[in-house]
């Protein structure tokens, strides 16, 4: 991992209140009363488009105990109003009063998933505002938080320095004026994608020392806060240079060498594009996005498994692939929202049993830094988090929303084999894939040295076998299964004999016995939630 992953260590110190596990639908095993923080990595999942105190009381309740290192939050700041998720990516001030809730909302936040282990990451628009209208004669409008821009025009008074700088915020000057305003309309030109204007909406002039100033305080602001990490929007379509001189004014700013501050970039690479908005560009700065490692569990998983086999290798190996991340710079993922939304291009909860069979592959592999999805039901691809207005989303008791499955959010981030494989992933955190096999075009299972085994069936039929393992001879609980232990597996003489339900794994680990998880009366599976 990177030197900015070193954070995560420390939140093993901290301490949180015990919860009371028997009081969530989810939860599994009892509480024991330990105040005892779990073990814990890199996992991060993104929260999407859900309210600051639904967040907090989720990190107290969930992923605290359950061992995610990071959330990731929604932009926080005030935005054009609507209904649409997408309006919380066209920024008109950096005020955090937010359709998510409000500043002092986002600091209880911060505040409470620290207490449970748990560190914030803010997902950062640095590269536009909003669409830039062209018609009417007065194009004044509102922001969520009252803030008034003029989308025709180019003016944002509100997008003032957080020390007091600019205090008229900015305007038309202050963003590029790539072929008077031209839309992005082709992807082979650098400087068109990183002046050009995303989707009509008015760019950013990064290089800019007022904007970097206004945008690194900002930040500066946010990690002041006690945010841990920041996802950077839209970056290939900021220049590296740019995207650089920001981090590092950010970074003199609240006083940390730059390599210690989590960043993590959008880029998409494409073979197809100019090359200097690929990926390899943005390793000097920060984590990058692995767009192709969804786009090849899709296919794997829905067809031959065995191609999984070298996936590392053909994703990381930057000589084998002039396009790849290495391991240490790539932030994997099944789906996100935007994927979610392109019809095929991603596994989502729309795909059934495939979708936490992808997700457990993720933890389970040793490539990348993984993140996991906790998102919303949905038909209409622009439609925004349940119950949603445009200056609002309310908040959600997952306690409720979870409970049955027929709810409007999926609550991923509860389901067993969630549970299971981010425990799995945190204990064979350190080890190495050993002993791939791959017995069937639909079957592979592998090793995580002596610490864990996982065995993946993507078939339609159960498949019986004995698979080879480096873990020592021992009953262990199948946790990809179950999550009191009622399911376990024996380890004898380095081998394993399983038979994986189709569309199911197994997954084991050596910190997982009938000892460690003690049996529980209120254990359900809520894997079984819309698939």
């Amino acid at each position: 991992m990177r030197k900015n992953h070193t954070l995560t260590r420390a939140f093993a110190a901290l301490a949180c209140a015990a919860v009371v596990c028997a009081a969530l639908p989810a939860c599994g095993a009892k509480d024991t009363g330990s105040t005892t923080l779990p073990e814990r990595t890199d996992v991060e999942v993104i929260a999407f488009q859900q309210p600051w105190t639904s967040i907090a009381k989720e990190c107290t309740s969930t992923y605290g105990p359950e061992g995610v290192a990071y959330v990731e939050v929604s932009p926080p700041q005030e935005t054009v109003q609507g209904t649409q998720w997408w309006t919380s990516y066209q920024p008109v001030s950096y005020k955090l009063d937010s359709k998510l809730g409000t500043e002092a909302e986002f600091q209880d936040m911060i505040d409470e998933c620290a207490a449970a282990g748990v560190g914030i990451i803010a997902d950062v628009v640095l590269n536009h505002t909003t669409g830039a209208a062209t018609s009417g004669t007065d194009g004044w409008k509102e922001g969520t938080a009252g803030s008034r821009y003029n989308p025709a025009t180019g003016q944002y008074p509100a997008f003032t320095d957080a020390d007091g700088q600019y205090p008229d915020g900015v305007d038309a000057k202050d963003f590029h004026d790539y072929d008077n305003g031209a839309s992005i309309n082709g992807y082979l030109d650098q400087q068109e994608v990183q002046e050009g204007r995303l989707s009509g909406m008015w760019d950013f002039d990064t290089s800019s020392e007022k904007v970097q100033d206004i945008q690194s305080g900002y930040l500066a602001k946010l990690y002041r806060m006690g945010v841990k990490g920041f996802r950077i929007d839209t970056v290939k379509h900021i220049s590296n240079e740019d995207i650089k001189g920001i981090k590092d004014r950010m970074a003199q700013k609240v006083g940390k060498n730059p390599d210690d501050i989590f960043w993590i970039q959008e880029v998409i690479g494409n073979a197809a594009e100019a090359s200097g908005i690929q990926p390899k560009n943005y390793f000097d700065t920060g984590t990058v996005t692995q767009f192709a490692y969804a786009s090849n569990l899709n296919s794997a998983l829905r067809g031959d498994v065995s191609s999984l086999t070298d996936l590392a290798e053909r994703l990381g190996d930057t000589k084998r692939n002039p396009f790849a991340i290495p391991s240490k710079d790539a932030n994997v993922f099944v789906t996100n929202w935007d994927t979610a939304r392109n019809d095929g291009q991603a596994i989502t909860y729309k795909d059934g049993a495939l979708y936490p069979l992808a997700n457990a592959f993720m933890l389970a592999y040793d490539y990348g830094t993984p993140r996991l999805l906790s998102d919303y039901r949905f038909s209409d691809h622009d439609a925004g988090a349940p119950g949603a207005t445009d200056t609002s989303v309310p908040a959600v008791d997952f306690d409720e929303a979870c409970a049955t499955d027929d709810g409007d959010w999926n609550c991923q981030q509860r389901w067993t084999p969630t549970r299971g494989m981010i425990a799995f992933h945190n204990h064979v955190h350190g080890t190495k894939v050993e002993d791939m096999q791959e017995p069937t075009a639909s079957v592979i299972a592998f090793s995580r040295g002596d610490k864990g085994f996982v065995a993946f069936n993507n078939g339609d039929d159960a498949y019986e076998h004995e698979f080879t393992t480096t873990m020592p001879d021992g009953e262990y609980c199948d946790v990809y299964a179950v999550q009191d232990c009622s399911k376990t597996v024996r380890v004898r003489k380095g081998h394993v004999h399983v038979t994986i339900d189709p569309q199911s794994a197994v997954a084991l680990y050596s910190g997982a016995t009938k000892q460690t998880h003690p049996a529980s009366d209120t254990a359900v599976d809520p894997s079984t939630r819309r698939h």
